[in-house]
């Protein structure tokens, strides 16, 4: 790897010149340009003819009103926009300190260049103070291979980005704060187009500890091209945080409260001034929680008849804290060169308190037994990420090169005490505790990265290329003590491991991308050999593998505000070091998980049509999609199982034959006159798997559903109120039936000092529906759990921003779409 990173370095020294301007194409929402069409010009002001260098001009289709390209004037004050299509145009040019000008264009076949010669400037007159944002964004930006929801829109007065991820269409968050898309959990997490440094239960906590404040948007990918990493079998979800910044100084603040001890804060500070960008963030956050459920289990006899059953009713509390900082520094070279540095660090501790209250019933409903068994868990863990990366610009997305180096380091503590306390019949404890145990987890995750892409474009054709190298080294240990008798007589037990996880992946890819006429197809393919080794004890697991991960998109422009598509892309799923491990973990005394070292990858073939159509009223978007699994990797339920001498319901881990799966996303944005917007959506799909015939766990055959809608309506031009309501249908999953789930949020929002601050209101759960329910059984034993997790408080928010975000600084690869130049190598 860092032979890779030293000749991307040599490289970078030794490429071409930059121009002195060049087209920002890509924006959000908009078919991508790809005709001989140009539109150019120089900017002046108005009273002194001076040059206006760095203005911004965006270049909108005269129908849609979508976002089609744009450029930033050179120190001259000229400009160029080239690569459209015959058609009308709106171009807008604005400048911090002038008023923004509004010019139409009509691009014709015989007639591609128009010259607009001297376009004209008037300064603004400026007060000290915050300046405001002249053009709104849309709230979602629906493109050929992905959708964009602006954070602040889809989740107005959320406290993290887990909430934000909830509101987000076609995606949900359950309980444990896991992220699925399309209902799979096996989605890529990305944060600013990159792969999330952590993963499973550490995201999770590490996405409840960010700070909605410091979200710009989410973009959700389902079905990337051999660029991205592979990783991901329903897609890629990136969270892309707040980082331009404006001329100067800006800022923001978001300080929150809410019921049942939760509050957060937040803020973020940008600088920029000759050479350097600085873009620093810092937030807090805090959550408390009370928790209710039961874990059942019933015991049946072959004629199902109920022989006996233990009721668990369980109250407890989980609380939660992070904190976040991060900052980024860009500084320019020379004309060619940047180098970008950014370090971000998280901190964040949780508790979990139960009590569970424990009858043993006979058939008859007769008490037997009665106990109780309470947790005490309090997890830690620190995480320190760096990135270094250096870009050449020869020309803005026709001819760059970048080479980047990321450094992790994740710190991991978990400490759980259980117990057992005799119990009267009705309830009283007697306080001697037994059956006492202590479980400690300690594990450090490391990881480096480093990488190298170039862009190339030539009469029409793009190529895009690049190489990757990964490692990740993960060092863990379980230590259990148990004191039978309650005598402090601790022994250590023979579930206590040891184990370490090291894994190297190595890739390269190409993709070209080329119009042909009205369509623009691209195609590509990635090339990744892996190898991993999970030593546990004194037992090796290696085991190494190549792939080949082929992409391809055809999309076709029907009009100027219609677009039609059709994609494949192979995906890949590699087994987590806990789905490896092969000692019990309990996650409470009844269930525990068991892992199996001999899984292997999994793969998904994907297939999607798209169509997607904007106009006056807002947009639609229908996308089928079908994706075929091998070796699919699924949790097996055995709720009659014995680990550790106990009766326990065990989640191990198998490959199973095949699973295919096939449905349709419906999404859609609309706007009633001008105060009345929103987006809802939906999506139906049927999941087949198949455990073939080496294996005896059963397959599944389940057909489930879920619809989420989100309503704004803006009462006075200062108060506003949003409504949003998520329903999933109930879901068959093998050996067992999770029930349905639903949640509303109601949110009320007041704006202050301008468009500067406001204040929100946001009712969580209001109608108490965040309930969890899963009924799971086999071989005359059912077992049922329920959770409410708690959801339901109000909150409270202020937010206060200084300054605006112009696009004055040349977007990063990921901000692109990837039908023009993707998003980033690997994420």
């Amino acid at each position: 790897m860092k032979s890779t990173l030293a000749a991307a370095l040599g490289l970078l020294l030794a490429a071409g010149t930059l121009p002195a301007q060049g087209p920002a194409r890509g924006a959000p929402g908009a078919p991508p340009p790809s005709g001989i069409g140009e539109i150019k010009g120089t900017i002046v002001d108005l009273k002194s003819s001076a040059p206006v260098a760095r203005a911004s001009v965006s270049v909108r289709a005269k129908a849609s009103g979508a976002l089609v390209a744009g450029a930033i004037a050179g120190p001259t004050g000229a400009f160029r926009v080239q690569g459209l299509r015959p058609g009308a145009y709106a171009v807008r040019v604005t400048f911090l300190g002038f008023e923004p000008k509004l010019q139409d264009v009509a691009i014709a076949p015989d007639k591609p260049v128009v010259d607009l010669g001297q376009v004209q400037l008037n300064r603004a007159a400026l007060t000290l103070g915050a300046v405001a944002v002249v053009e709104k964004e849309e709230a979602i930006t629906i493109e050929p291979d992905r959708n964009t929801y602006r954070a602040k829109d889809v989740a107005p007065a959320a406290t993290n980005a887990s909430q934000v991820l909830e509101a987000t269409p076609a995606v949900t968050v359950d309980a444990d704060g896991k992220v699925s898309l399309r209902g799979n959990e096996n989605v890529a997490i990305q944060i600013n187009g990159r792969p999330a440094p952590i993963s499973g239960a550490q995201l999770g906590a590490y996405l409840k500890s960010l700070p909605a404040g410091l979200l710009d948007r989410v973009e959700v990918i389902p079905n990337p091209s051999a660029k991205y990493d592979p990783e991901g079998m329903a897609g890629i979800i990136n969270i892309q945080l707040k980082q331009n910044v404006d001329l100067g100084v800006s800022a923001g603040l978001t300080v929150g409260a809410a019921t049942q001890d939760k509050y957060n804060a937040s803020g973020n500070l940008g600088y920029q001034a000759g050479k350097l960008t600085t873009f620093s963030n810092l937030g807090i956050f805090s959550d408390d929680r009370d928790i209710t459920g039961i874990n059942d289990r019933l015991r049946y006899d072959q004629g199902d008849a109920l022989l006996s059953r233990t009721n668990q009713d369980i109250l407890g509390s989980n609380g939660f804290k992070g904190q976040n900082f991060g900052t980024n520094v860009d500084y320019k070279l020379n004309a060619r060169n940047v180098w970008s540095n950014g370090i971000s660090i998280n901190h964040r501790r949780a508790t979990d308190d139960s009590r569970a209250d424990y009858s043993e019933l006979n058939g008859t409903g007769a008490l037997l037994d009665r106990y109780y068994r309470p947790r005490d868990n309090e997890s830690k863990g620190l995480n320190i990420d760096y990135t270094s990366a250096i870009k050449r610009t020869i020309e803005p997305r026709r001819n760059e090169l970048s080479a980047e180096i990321r450094l992790n380091r994740s710190h991991d503590e978990d400490v759980t005490n259980l117990w057992r306390e005799s119990a009267s019949s009705t309830g009283v404890s007697t306080g001697t505790q037994i059956q006492r145990e202590r479980d400690n987890t300690d594990g450090v995750t490391k990881s480096a990265t480093g990488q190298v892409d170039y862009t190339r474009q030539l009469s029409g054709t793009k190529l895009e290329s690049g190489v990757k190298s990964t490692a990740r080294w993960l060092d863990r240990d379980y230590s259990v003590v148990k004191d039978s008798l309650g005598d402090e007589n601790w022994v250590r037990s023979n579930l206590s491991n040891a184990f370490t996880f090291n894994e190297q992946v190595h890739a390269a890819y190409a993709v070209v991308s080329r119009p042909l006429g009205k369509v623009d197809a691209q195609a590509g393919l990635r090339a990744e050999y892996a190898n991993r080794d999970f030593q546990l004890a004194d037992k090796s697991y290696p085991y190494h593998y190549t792939s080949f991960f082929p992409s391809g998109v055809l999309s076709f422009n029907l009009t100027q505000s219609s677009q039609a598509k059709v994609s494949y892309s192979r995906r890949i799923r590699r087994p987590g070091t806990q789905e490896l491990n092969p000692f019990p973990t309990f996650f409470d005394v009844q269930n525990v998980f068991l892992g199996n070292p001999a899984l292997n990858p999994e793969y998904t073939d994907a297939y999607e049509l798209g169509y997607n159509k904007s106009g006056k009223f807002g947009s639609f978007q229908l996308s089928p999609f079908y994706r075929h699994t091998t070796n699919v990797i699924r949790f097996i339920i055995n709720t009659d199982d014995m680990v550790d001498g106990r009766n326990v319901t065990t989640i191990s881990f198998k490959n199973l034959a095949k699973s295919d799966s096939w449905g349709t996303d419906v999404n859609g944005s609309f706007k009633l006159g001008k105060r009345i917007s929103g987006f809802a959506g939906g999506n139906v799909f049927k999941l087949v798997t198949e455990g073939g015939s080496t294996t005896s766990v059963a397959g599944t055959d389940a057909v489930t559903w879920s619809v989420r809608g989100n309503a704004t309506a803006e009462i006075t031009p200062t108060f506003s109120v949003q409504a949003f309501h998520m329903y999933r249908a109930p879901m068959k999953v093998e050996g067992g039936r999770f029930s349905k789930m639903q949640f509303t949020n109601i949110t009320f929002k007041k704006k202050v000092d301008g468009d500067n601050g406001s204040v929100s209101l946001r009712l969580s759960d209001p109608f108490n529906t965040g309930r969890m329910r899963v009924q799971a059984g086999q071989d005359g034993l059912t077992q049922i759990t329920e959770r409410n997790m708690g959801n339901r408080a109000a909150y409270v928010t202020y937010q206060w921003n200084y300054g605006q975000t112009p696009r004055v600084r040349q977007p990063r690869p990921d901000d692109q779409p990837q039908q023009q130049s993707g998003g980033g190598f690997g994420g």
